[in-house]
């Protein structure tokens, strides 16, 4: 009997899930139907102070519900997110901005290739694909870029830093007519063959996408765009994400090094280290997984995410970005620090730190509640 009522209760719950499902499923057509309202009026995608009402709302019914709220406003946060996505691909789409227009990726089969591929594909360019070797039934492969006509209106960089000063000088012996657009996380290496691209008569920008292959939501992400010189060309690339939800953010060339090494190169560092102590601790990772507290779950999931990465990327941000002594540097001179407050029982030192942190980090909040 018991067993009997186990599956019965079992079979109620795979009903109330398929209910939720074709819920999800039905606010999932409301919000496409609100996403072509918007692009008829030109309204923004993005409204913070309608999501605040959403979430607002959500708790109090959740409260009515005895539900905890907490939980309820995560559960609506990845559905909004999802919305918002699905308006943004709809504005993307919309946007025609690639009608008879080409775009030729270098590098476009390694994973930030393909994001860029797929992301003007949806904008109705054309686009070609020239790597070391093509994709199983790869239609759109170009194996030698020397042997076409390079017509295209944007030929973009997706390779590995050191491999694009290469591409970059042979790019200013075929000299096209198309803008030339990096997407490199460090700059310096590239600045003598960017500018003398620019001096020999080419369109050239430099950008930085501030997000991975795997964003498909680019609200609350940004992409950093370097003049080089032809003001032209950087308006055509900010025209690119003007669709999407992309903070779109200008930067001197002197400057995007020096601020990566602490957004890039210090986050990275403290997730390598942070790795390595665990994986050369001779503890068994199950056995912490196990003991693991709210802290160490989030810093494991960033560090784990970091595992997946490139390493050889990942080396190049570390080793071609002059400022990363500093960093290094800085890193070593706060060890030393923590180790003296401990080693000299300061717990006054130690508590204004944290202060000192806290209030440092307040600047960062959820979106919709900063609006």
């Amino acid at each position: 009997m018991k067993n009997q009522k186990l599956s019965q209760l079992r079979q109620q719950l795979d009903d109330i899930d398929e209910q939720i499902i074709a819920l999800i499923a039905e606010r999932q057509f409301n919000v496409e139907q609100i996403g072509n309202v918007k692009l008829d009026t030109k309204s923004p995608t993005r409204d913070y102070g309608r999501e605040k009402q959403v979430i607002n709302h959500i708790r109090e019914v959740a409260e009515q519900k005895k539900l905890n709220p907490n939980i309820a406003q995560k559960i609506f946060e990845l559905i909004i997110e999802t919305s918002l996505s699905k308006q943004e691909v709809q504005k993307v789409k919309n946007s025609g901005y690639g009608h008879n227009k080409k775009a030729l990726i270098i590098g476009g089969n390694g994973k930030m290739g393909q994001w860029f591929a797929h992301f003007l594909q949806e904008q109705n360019f054309t686009v070609e694909i020239n790597d070391l070797a093509p994709l199983p039934d790869q239609d759109n492969f170009i194996a030698d870029i020397t042997r076409i006509e390079l017509n295209h209106d944007f030929i973009i960089l997706a390779t590995p830093i050191q491999k694009s000063v290469e591409v970059l000088n042979q790019l200013q012996q075929l000299k096209p007519n198309g803008i030339i657009m990096d997407i490199s996380s460090i700059k310096t290496p590239l600045r003598r063959p960017l500018r003398s691209l620019h001096d020999s008569g080419c369109r050239v920008v430099s950008i930085h996408p501030m997000f991975g292959p795997d964003s498909q939501l680019l609200s609350n992400k940004h992409v950093i765009f370097i003049h080089m010189g032809d003001d032209a060309a950087l308006q055509s690339a900010k025209q690119l994400f003007q669709p999407t939800m992309v903070e779109r953010v200008e930067m001197q060339f002197e400057d995007h090094d020096r601020l990566i090494s602490y957004v890039l190169g210090l986050s990275h560092l403290l997730n390598i280290i942070f790795m390595t102590v665990l994986a050369e601790s001779g503890e068994a990772a199950d056995l912490l997984a196990n003991l693991s507290s709210t802290t160490f779950d989030a810093q494991w999931r960033i560090a784990a995410n970091v595992t997946h990465e490139n390493p050889d990327l990942y080396y190049e941000i570390q080793k071609l970005n002059q400022y990363s002594p500093t960093i290094i540097n800085a890193l070593d001179d706060t060890i030393n620090r923590l180790k003296s407050i401990l080693h000299n029982n300061h717990q006054q030192a130690f508590v204004h730190l944290m202060h000192q942190a806290r209030e440092y980090l307040t600047i960062r909040e959820q979106p919709y509640l900063k609006k």
